[in-house]
């Protein structure tokens, strides 16, 4: 069926969803778990970037240039991440860790930890969960601990699975013992992840608004991502995010996030976000 470019499609939102039905259709990727607002500002950013007239234009160039759809997504993913980033939430859920899931799974005999880092960028986010769960361990040993984190964005995902990182500000708040003992150096600039830690993480693609591969979490950390997701999504997400946790898994939330599901959630912590699940 011929498409017919509509008056003004530069701006024109019914032009904006037939782009992003494309992508959907053509491209495997559902976009309906960010606000439709935030979605069209970024189409319209890489609209004009690109020097489209109109959709039918910009359509034309995901169809011919496979990598304008990557600098569409790196523009829809806003990959602001660093190593424990607000350090005193990661100083939290370690206690957290020490004091109350490891004890736990001792006492149960089930000695497997799982985490998901859900909307990880270029891994730092999943790499220190690795880290944190390492140190909580200590010398202990028999456990398995599995951590997936999971992107949106295929680019981001890639340099994650690489575990290569530039000393700059996203290393800044790594103490120098724990750079010594899970980071080699690449270069004079540039650092990479030790073995030990990237066996316990795996990155994969994973659109929100759908279950991942896995399940039975201890924890899921979701920092960041919320803000970008309409009232009602937010709401179908912490559903899920219950259905996936484990009993009295726990739900960690970035500070400028709420969750007003008291009736799948208790709180835990109320500064660092930490909240814990109620019931099966």
């Amino acid at each position: 069926m011929m498409l017919k470019a509509e008056t003004g499609a530069k701006s024109d939102e019914n032009d904006l969803r037939k782009i992003l039905h494309f992508i959907r259709e053509n491209k495997g990727i559902d976009l309906s778990q960010y606000r439709e607002g935030f979605a069209f500002r970024r189409l319209r950013l890489r609209i004009q970037a690109a020097k489209c007239q109109n959709y039918l234009d910009y359509i034309k160039l995901l169809q011919d240039k496979p990598d304008e759809f990557n600098r569409f997504l790196d523009n829809l993913s806003i990959n602001v991440t660093e190593f424990f980033r607000d350090s005193d939430v990661f100083a939290a859920f370690k206690n957290i860790l020490i004091s109350e899931i490891i004890p736990r799974k001792e006492a149960a005999s089930h000695r497997i930890i799982r985490f998901w880092s859900a909307g990880c960028a270029s891994g730092e986010e999943t790499y220190s969960l690795a880290i944190l769960i390492k140190e909580a361990l200590g010398g202990k040993t028999g456990f398995m601990v599995k951590i997936w984190g999971t992107d949106i964005d295929n680019d981001a995902l890639e340099k994650a699975r690489k575990g290569e990182y530039k000393l700059d500000e996203r290393l800044a708040k790594i103490d120098k013992n724990i750079m010594s003992k899970y980071f080699i150096p690449v270069d004079a600039d540039t650092c990479r992840v030790r073995d030990e830690i990237k066996q316990m993480v795996k990155f994969e693609q994973c659109n929100l608004s759908r279950d991942p591969s896995f399940n039975y979490l201890d924890a899921i950390f979701c920092r960041n991502v919320m803000i970008y997701l309409s009232h009602q999504q937010k709401g179908e997400l912490f559903e899920r995010f219950h259905r996936l946790l484990s009993p009295r898994g726990y739900l960690i939330l970035s500070k400028v996030e709420t969750l007003w599901e008291r009736k799948l959630f208790e709180t835990v912590l109320p500064k660092e976000k930490i909240y814990q699940k109620i019931g099966l």
